[in-house]
């Protein structure tokens, strides 16, 4: 609402206000002064005025021109029945000049100012009191410091009233994209509650088929597909093969690793999207084109080594969202991890991977990850080490606090285990330099809390030039027969170099 609008209403009240200050202050004034009917005659008139006003509510300029001439009037008057240039009204020129800067613009203001000014001046004249000059001095320049003042304050408040409207017009202009935003996150929300019914649900599942079944009906009360599909890999047959499906019938061939689109991301761990098979080309699409099949999302399950994508089609043209992708690849992690949680289940009860005397890795489990660890190592050309600990008296007894010594000073993925009383220590990615270090620090720390000095024999690859774990084993042994001959002056010998 424009301020020159609001101020008809403020004005109405103060005016009031105005009527009632000066019927009280002419009480104190002298009353052989007052001429009672030339005074109170302008009242009535501003009485009849301001009820007029307030029920009929005007925007008019022509309005506003009528109240600054009646108001002067007003206040005119007083001055002239109340001593001129002596009168205390003057002050409510100021009140008028104040709503005629919320009226008129600078120019106007200055010229009712002006005109004030001169009425004043004329009113004092008349009044018949001498004009003493320090008043003018004081009360003219008045006048027209608050014109100016109460003009800059208007100006600064519609400029102020006009970048509110601004930010006002931004705010509209954005709440579209807002009412957008507030819309994604809707179905973010529903999309992470899919993903949590689908864990909580599979969670409680022991067959596999069955919960394979369960997330692929998530999948599809959610991306609604022709087709969802889950391949894994068979060791008999070597390829993937569709172990569940969901929606229609499509008759999925074997997929070897590398093969295909499927055996492309199985291979590659990329997941492939795309929006219309119809307009690629290559023998990748031409299984899909036959099918019908004209939009699918395939993402990779990582399942160490068996590798394992999880599939969906549409007969139709669509086109795929960020959200989507990312959809398939949760579901997919979902599907790997309980997948590798039941590998490793599986894997446990077939293997007692932990000694119950020594609470350490079982020597079978040990010498399998090492086979498998020196094996990768081998490819990727990176260190592992090999410590064999001995202390020269039987361990039966002080063996668990041993391997809680032991298990103290190694790292998260280091391996330790015990047999024959002997222990096993498998370093990964350590050099030589850095396992001699390590078997100081084990050393050192069995010395102090046990009291029981060990013998140590290291082995390193590629350093000791090991063709196979077994090879690493010997000759980790023969660093620790080395040690052993000469205890005297030597407690940890490494096949490398003492």
């Amino acid at each position: 609402m424009d301020l020159s609008k609001r101020m008809f209403g403020i004005a109405n009240k103060i005016r009031w206000l105005m009527i009632v200050l000066s019927l009280l202050t002419l009480q104190l004034f002298d009353k052989e002064k007052i001429t009672a009917p030339h005074t109170y005659i302008p009242f009535f008139i501003l009485i009849i005025y301001n009820i007029s006003s307030y029920l009929h509510k005007g925007t008019s300029f022509k309005i506003c021109y009528a109240e600054s001439a009646l108001d002067t009037f007003f206040i005119t008057s007083l001055i002239f029945s109340t001593g001129g240039i002596e009168s205390p009204f003057y002050l409510f020129y100021l009140l008028i000049i104040m709503f005629g800067a919320c009226y008129y613009k600078v120019l106007p203001t200055f010229l009712l100012s002006f005109g004030i000014s001169i009425i004043y001046l004329v009113a004092s004249f008349l009044s018949g009191e001498s004009i003493i000059p320090s008043h003018l001095m004081v009360r003219i320049p008045l006048f027209f410091a608050t014109a100016g003042m109460c003009s800059f304050l208007v100006t600064e408040t519609k400029i102020a009233e006009g970048e509110l409207e601004d930010q006002r017009q931004k705010a509209k202009m954005l709440q579209p994209k807002i009412q957008a935003a507030l819309c994604d996150i809707n179905q973010e929300v529903d999309r992470l509650q899919e993903l949590y019914d689908i864990s909580i649900k599979i969670d409680g599942v022991s067959n596999e088929a069955e919960w394979l079944s369960y997330s692929l009906d998530y999948v599809v009360h959610y991306l609604c597909p022709d087709s969802a599909v889950v391949f894994l890999f068979n060791l008999s047959s070597g390829g993937l093969e569709a172990v569940a499906t969901k929606g229609e019938s499509v008759e999925f061939p074997s997929f070897r690793i590398g093969d295909g689109l499927i055996g492309q991301v199985a291979k590659e761990g990329e997941s492939i999207v795309v929006g219309d098979t119809y307009i690629k080309t290559g023998p990748d699409y031409t299984f899909f084109q036959r099918q019908k099949i004209v939009s699918l999302i395939a993402v990779p399950l990582f399942l160490e080594g068996i590798n394992g994508v999880l599939f969906c089609g549409w007969r139709v043209k669509k086109r795929f969202e960020e959200k989507d992708r990312m959809f398939m690849e949760l579901v997919g992690k979902i599907i790997s991890i309980r997948i590798k949680n039941e590998r490793l289940d599986k894997e446990i009860m077939l293997l007692s991977i932990c000694d119950k005397s020594t609470a350490l890795f079982a020597y079978p489990f040990f010498e399998g990850k090492l086979k498998e660890e020196f094996a990768r190592s081998m490819r990727l050309c990176r260190p592992l080490s090999l410590i064999i600990l001995r202390t020269g008296k039987d361990l039966a007894l002080d063996a668990q606090r041993l391997g809680l010594v032991i298990n103290s000073q190694t790292r998260a993925d280091d391996m330790v285990t015990y047999q024959n009383n002997t222990f096993f220590i498998l370093a990964l990615r350590t050099g030589e330099d850095k396992i001699k270090i390590l078997a100081n620090r084990i050393r050192e720390e069995i010395e102090k809390k046990i009291g029981i000095k060990p013998i140590i024999g290291i082995a390193c690859y590629p350093d000791s030039m090991a063709g196979s774990h077994t090879e690493l084993i010997r000759k980790a042994y023969a660093a620790l027969a080395l040690a052993e001959r000469k205890v005297e002056r030597m407690v940890i010998a490494s096949e490398c170099g003492i």
